[in-house]
């Protein structure tokens, strides 16, 4: 067994690597697998690989992929030891979460709500939701029947959703399931609700120049269903891209991705409804 002081040396020399890592990477707060996605493509030769002996780093070598089954652990214990601080790494937070935008106004456009699978990336999403007023949903994996009882109540008016996910085999689907429930749940409810996945999305991994990486395998028909989905895209088999990358890859991280992304469907939504505008203003009205 290795001696409790020669693990100490290690947590030492790892943190000080995830320290050098996270200040590298300018970002006030972090989600783990953000900082992964980053030290992989920050490529220098600063991974240190201890040896057995006291503060012994064997040799330093890039970041690999290999190296993000331990990153949990080191980020853990660099916080812990102080090298890094205690809130700057955001979690997975369990369970489903509901955040209104501080202000709202009643007008006649759609309501914009951002449905995403990991609670982890809420606090960097939050300003953007808030400044165009969008309700932001996280849930854990797949959303309850609970959660989308919730969106009806409160769809008072026209709602587009957006639905931000993992391009992974257990995560590519969320946006279709979703809106498979929302159309069960209101065959007996008249309401206008549509939804758009905006992310992320095969082609946007390849502009982007994202990394994919091992992720989880699901069923065997999942595997189908998703190399089907991927099959115009050379993105490796079965492989993934998360969420998370953006924070490295979207030169505004996933917030600017997100800003972009509602402002584009806010400026085409009122592009789409100037004539209607105009034709109300003047007394006319469009065929129903």
């Amino acid at each position: 067994m290795t001696e409790p002081f020669v693990d100490t040396e290690t947590d030492r020399t790892k943190s000080r690597w995830i320290a050098e890592a996270f200040q590298d990477f300018g970002r006030p707060k972090t989600t783990v697998r953000s900082l992964f996605y980053f030290a992989m493509r920050r490529g220098v030769s600063d991974y240190p690989i201890c040896g057995k002996l006291v503060g012994e780093i064997r040799i330093c070598r890039p970041y690999d992929e290999s190296d993000g089954e331990r990153l949990p652990k080191w980020v853990s214990r660099a916080r812990k030891l102080g090298f890094i601080p205690e809130d700057a790494i955001l979690d997975e937070v369990p369970e489903e979460h509901l955040f209104f935008p501080k202000t709202s106004s009643n007008g006649t456009k759609p309501r914009i709500e951002v449905w995403i699978n990991k609670s982890a990336l809420n606090e960097l999403l939050l300003p953007i939701c808030n400044k165009y007023e969008a309700t932001l949903v996280s849930v854990s994996g797949k959303p309850s029947e609970n959660a989308v009882e919730s969106l009806l109540q409160r769809s008072d008016r026209p709602t587009t959703i957006l639905c931000l996910s993992d391009l992974s085999v257990s995560s590519f689907l969320f946006g279709k399931n979703l809106a498979k429930m929302i159309s069960e749940a209101r065959l007996s409810v008249e309401k206008d609700i549509r939804l758009k996945c905006i992310g992320l999305l095969p082609q946007q991994v390849v502009d982007l120049k994202i990394p994919t990486v091992q992720g989880p395998k699901g069923t065997k028909e999942d595997r189908r269903k998703y190399e089907t989905y991927l099959k115009s895209h050379d993105l490796g088999k079965g492989k993934m891209a998360e969420l998370d990358a953006l924070e490295a890859y979207n030169p505004g991280g996933i917030a600017g991705f997100l800003d972009k992304c509602i402002s584009e469907y806010v400026f085409n939504f009122d592009r789409e409804n100037e004539s209607w505008l105009l034709d109300q203003k003047k007394g006319v009205f469009p065929k129903d």
